[in-house]
C-alpha cells in the first residue's frame, strides 16, 4: 500500500503542471467563447457556431479523417508488429525512420510529389487519382497513416517481448489455434498500448492544422482550419468563434480519453 501511495505521489508534480497549463487554457477558451470582448456573457457564439453550415461541414470532415487515419494506422501497425516482432534490428530501425520526421515535412513532400503537376506526374506522365486536394481528404489520411503507423507499431513491438512469445508457445503446445492465440494471448498483451497509442493519434489528428492546410481540399477544412479562418474577419467575434470551435474538438478528445482509460482498465482485469 505504501508503494502505491509513493507511486501516486511521484506523479503529483507533473499532474499539477498539466492541470494548471491545460486547465488554464481551457478556462480561458471557455471565457472567450461566452464573454465577447465587446459585450456581456451570452451563448450567442455557440448558437451561431452550430447554425453555421461551414462549421458542421468542418466537424464532419475532421471526424472523417480522424476515424480513417486512426483505424488504418491501428490495423497496419498491428499487422506490421506481428510480421516484424521476430525480425532483425535493421528492419525495426527502417520501420522507425518516419517517426522523427515532422508532419509538415511529410506534407510538403506529398505536395511536391503527388500534387497535379508534381514530380510523380512528370515522371509517370499522369496519376490515375488526385490525393492532394481530394475532397474526401485521402491525401491527408495518407500522410497521417505514413507517420502514425510506425509509431503505433513500435509501441506494439515493445509489448511483444519474450514473455509473450513464451505464452504463445505454451498455448500452441496445448493445441490452441493461431487465431485463438491472437485473441486470447496476444490481444490482452497489446490492447493497452494499442488503445493508448490510438488515442494519441486521434487527439493529434483532431487538432492538427498544417497537414490538412497543405494536402487537404480548399473546402471543407478541419475544425482547426475553421478556427483559424474565423479570426481573419472580425477579430473580436472571431476569437469567440475560434475558441468555441476548438473547445468542441477538446471535448471529443476528452471523451476519447475516458473511453481509452476504460478499455485499458478492462485489459488490466
Amino acid at each position: 500500500m505504501n508503494q502505491v501511495w509513493r507511486d501516486r505521489a511521484a506523479v503529483v508534480p507533473a499532474t499539477l503542471v498539466i492541470a494548471v497549463l491545460f486547465g488554464g487554457a481551457m478556462a480561458g477558451a471557455v471565457r472567450t467563447s461566452v464573454v465577447p470582448l465587446d459585450g456581456a456573457p451570452s451563448l450567442d457564439v455557440w448558437r451561431a457556431l452550430f447554425d453555421d453550415p461551414a462549421f458542421l461541414d468542418s466537424l464532419r470532415f475532421t471526424a472523417q479523417i480522424t476515424a480513417l487515419s486512426t483505424v488504418l494506422s491501428v490495423l497496419l501497425a498491428l499487422a506490421a508488429a506481428l510480421a516484424l516482432r521476430r525480425s532483425s534490428t535493421l528492419l525495426r530501425t527502417l520501420l522507425a525512420l518516419p517517426v522523427p520526421v515532422p508532419h509538415l515535412l511529410v506534407a510538403v513532400t506529398a505536395v511536391l510529389w503527388l500534387a497535379p503537376g508534381g514530380l510523380a506526374e512528370r515522371v509517370l506522365g499522369g496519376l490515375p487519382f488526385d490525393l492532394v486536394g481530394d475532397r474526401h481528404g485521402l491525401g491527408v489520411v495518407l500522410v497521417y497513416v505514413y507517420k502514425e503507423t510506425p509509431f503505433l507499431a513500435l509501441l506494439l513491438l515493445a509489448a511483444m517481448g519474450d514473455e509473450l512469445a513464451g505464452r504463445e508457445e505454451a498455448a500452441a503446445v496445448h493445441g490452441v489455434r493461431p487465431l485463438q492465440r491472437l485473441r486470447w494471448v496476444v490481444w490482452p498483451a497489446v490492447r493497452r498500448p494499442l488503445v493508448t497509442g490510438a488515442l494519441i493519434v486521434a487527439a493529434f489528428v483532431l487538432g492538427a492544422f498544417e497537414v490538412p492546410l497543405l494536402v487537404g481540399p480548399a473546402y471543407p477544412g478541419t475544425v482547426a482550419e475553421y478556427a483559424q479562418q474565423a479570426t481573419k474577419g472580425d477579430l473580436i467575434a472571431g476569437e469567440g468563434t475560434a475558441a468555441a470551435a476548438l473547445l468542441v474538438t477538446a471535448a471529443v478528445a476528452a471523451v476519447l480519453a475516458l473511453v481509452a482509460v476504460r478499455v485499458a482498465r478492462g485489459g488490466r482485469r
